[in-house]
């Protein structure tokens, strides 16, 4: 075994090489614990607390075994951030390792698309500028990454990226500076490969194929964010088919007739037919508040019956046409998993391990049918290989059972180290008791009433997060004009939070997005309000599905399911307020329930120990913090 403390010291490598490193021993002990990993080969659950400085306990290690391993995140933040600032840190150290970034098929230039579809964009003026635009761009570009590229609008992006389905892969006229294969070469190449939870679980399902190659070869995979992992996982384990798809086909199929010729009057008509059937069907969904399996066995049927035939007859076709073109066999292989797709999600069908249901957005809809239970699916392929699992929010009360268990892992290493920061000297909390029933209009509206004080007083920043967008609705329309207010979807995030931190006395109000992989440290972020407990919805169907699941399994679907999920949330938008051993700030809860329900008792210790206080001494709080950084 390597001697870390070398690299950990209060007089290690780090602190010599790095500006600004504080060496902290929880750091050095969670290195040591993934170094054993690493060696023993082990799967493990790893919590390290708020400023743990997790991703350097994690990475030194990896560098020093040698190994080749798989980092996967669950943000795209956190991906930035290792590849771009802490790898390039360590690599003062560890010159000789090389390191690749990869991402989904949906970040890379397919420049076969975009030549097609210029070669075919006639009429659509505003989006064939956009692509000569990216056709230019393109001539520059060294790796095709369009993070890089000119901004184009949501309908365009299809035109200049490729799908598993419609990728023509060796057989595509690029194939040899095709940027996405590229990509994976140099990944092949690699030590360290850093990529997402959606990239890692997709291939892992065989619903892509970024690493197939790879995993063979790789000795230990990072699971960083792991919190996410289980919900992740589930998406990729069923079967899904939007309305999207079928637009893509239709418009793929369109434009390779176009570059034929034009001259297959049958397969237009089809495309037409489909067409018009899909947009029915969309808006048959959208304008009803329907229960999936209540529309497939009524209000569906004939517009299902419809479908099926079209597609059915438009294989059919294409069977006869394929080898017209490489384009047009990939279309007739499409068409005909699309209809064996959209047959096998719209039986009327009872279900017994499986969830179907529908996700709506505001042009589409996705019917999804997914497995109630993936625990030993995912078990099953965690392979000999050293699996680390990490989160600075992963256990309930010190231990990991929940994660385990949705996971289908039995025999796993877990450990928590805790955050180096002094909650106590550095946080108090405050809990207004006399509110209505959480999750109410009229509960949203007292809880703002009762903590305007707070915000008058703070000369600060806050965060005010909500656990749905119509509260943050309501808290946005009482506070616009008596504070400066920010909102999420005002501006895109990253403009939003730079304006934050350069607005002084800011209210931000935001949800979900905004309580994990947002770091405000320097921001003098003063005061976090959330607004309850961020349960799921059990009238969700799959959560209710789940937790029924649960039950049958001889647990408790609240206690084992709803109730972790909402605890590991609630610490994750705590996070937001303390970044660093300067830091001062006050941590608002709007439920009463941890005071008045069973349950309370568990989520109050899975919190930071903090001094809970009154609202007076919660506003003087406020004002003592606001003295101490101006003098």
């Amino acid at each position: 075994m390597t001697q870390l403390h070398e690299y950990f010291d209060n007089d290690g490598f780090l602190v010599q090489e790095i500006p600004l490193f504080i060496a902290r021993e929880q750091q050095l002990r969670m290195a040591q614990a993934v170094e054993k990993s690493l060696h023993d080969k082990k799967v493990s659950f790893y919590e390290a607390g708020t400023g743990t400085g997790k991703s350097f306990a994690y990475l030194v290690p990896i560098l020093l075994s040698d190994r080749k391993v798989i980092i996967s995140t669950g943000t795209k933040t956190l991906q930035d951030q290792l590849f771009f600032q802490d790898l390039p840190l360590l690599g003062k150290l560890f010159p000789l390792h090389q390191i690749a970034l990869l991402k989904g098929r949906s970040n890379y230039l397919c420049s076969h698309r975009l030549n097609k579809f210029l070669s075919v964009m006639t009429s659509n003026e505003a989006s064939l500028a956009q692509l000569v635009r990216i056709r230019e761009w393109a001539s520059t570009t060294v790796s095709g990454e369009l993070s890089d590229a000119p901004p184009v609008d949501e309908d365009v992006q299809p035109l200049i990226t490729s799908t598993r389905e419609n990728c023509l892969a060796s057989s595509c006229p690029d194939f040899e500076t095709c940027a996405l294969y590229l990509a994976r070469k140099k990944a092949q190449e690699a030590d360290v490969i850093i990529i997402n939870h959606h990239l890692l679980f997709a291939d892992l399902a065989l619903k892509e194929d970024s690493l197939g190659s790879l995993l063979p070869e790789i000795e230990a995979i990072v699971v960083d964010e792991a919190h996410q992992v289980p919900e992740i996982a589930r998406q990729f384990f069923g079967k899904s088919l939007s309305t999207k798809r079928l637009a893509d086909l239709i418009r793929d199929l369109r434009c390779e007739v176009s570059l034929l010729g034009n001259d297959d009057r049958q397969l237009l008509n089809f495309a037409s037919l489909l067409e018009s059937e899909n947009l029915a069907m969309v808006r048959q969904v959208l304008a009803e508040d329907i229960e999936c399996e209540n529309w497939l066995r009524e209000r569906g049927q004939s517009i299902i019956k419809k479908l099926n035939n079209i597609l059915f007859n438009l294989v059919l076709t294409l069977n006869n046409v394929s080898e017209r073109s490489e384009g047009m066999k990939n279309i007739t292989n499409r068409a005909e998993e699309l209809a064996s797709d959209f047959r096998v999600l719209t039986e009327s069908s009872e279900l017994l391990d499986s969830l179907r249901w529908i996700d709506k957005s505001q042009e589409s809809f996705t019917i999804h049918l997914s497995p109630i239970d993936i625990s030993q699916t995912v078990g099953g392929l965690l392979s000999s290989t050293a699996w680390i699992f990490c989160s600075a929010t992963l256990s309930i009360d010190g231990n990991f059972n929940h994660i385990q268990r949705a996971l289908g892992i039995e025999n796993a290493i877990g450990k928590v180290f805790s955050s180096p920061f002094d909650f106590q000297r550095q946080v108090k909390a405050y809990l207004p008791l006399e509110l209505p029933k959480p999750g109410t209009d009229e509960h949203t509206h007292q809880l703002v009433e009762s903590i305007i004080p707070i915000l008058r007083s703070n000369l600060g920043r806050t965060f005010f997060l909500c656990t749905s967008y119509r509260a943050l609705h309501i808290v946005r329309e009482r506070l616009a004009g008596s504070f400066s207010i920010l909102c999420q979807g005002d501006l895109p995030q990253r403009e939003l939070l730079l304006t934050f931190r350069q607005t002084p006395r800011t209210v931000l109000i935001a949800t979900h997005s905004f309580w994990q992989g947002v770091d405000m440290k320097g921001a003098n972020l003063t005061c976090v309000v959330i607004d309850k407990l961020p349960f799921a919805s059990p009238k969700d169907p799959l959560v209710r599905a789940t937790m029924q699941a649960e039950n049958q399994r001889g647990g408790n679907g609240f206690v084992d399911y709803l109730l972790p999920q909402a605890i590991i949330r609630l610490n994750q938008g705590f996070g937001r307020l303390i970044r660093s051993e300067t830091d001062r700030g006050l941590f608002v809860l709007g439920d009463p329930r941890i005071k008045t329900h069973s349950y309370g008792e568990l989520v109050m210790s899975s919190l930071p120990d903090m001094e809970w206080i009154e609202l007076d001494g919660a506003c003087k709080y406020l004002s003592e913090i606001s003295e101490r950084s101006s003098n």
